[in-house]
């Protein structure tokens, strides 16, 4: 199991928070994240609910898209927090 994986799991449960932000690339990623309690999560991939994507790589300005769902694997995430230590 990747230890990306495990931090943000850990972390999230150890703050009793559920929001997080990821940075994948360029994209700042923020979400509730989806606890494995039920045993349905997959190794490795991370999965964010009600999920904003922002992408300010374009010139024309940032683009932000929405999602019910996003899975995201972990080998991808760059840095990530939780959103109660965002400001």
């Amino acid at each position: 199991m990747c230890k990306t994986f495990e931090a943000i799991h850990k972390l999230a449960k150890n703050m009793d928070s559920d929001s997080i932000v990821v940075w994948v690339g360029l994209k700042k990623i923020s979400g509730r994240l989806y606890t494995c309690e039920d045993g349905k999560c997959l190794d490795d991939i991370v999965t964010l609910q009600d999920v904003v994507v922002e992408d300010c790589s374009h010139a024309e300005g940032c683009q932000f898209r929405e999602y019910k769902w996003l899975n995201i694997p972990s080998r991808k995430i760059v840095a990530f927090t939780l959103k109660c230590c965002v400001r």
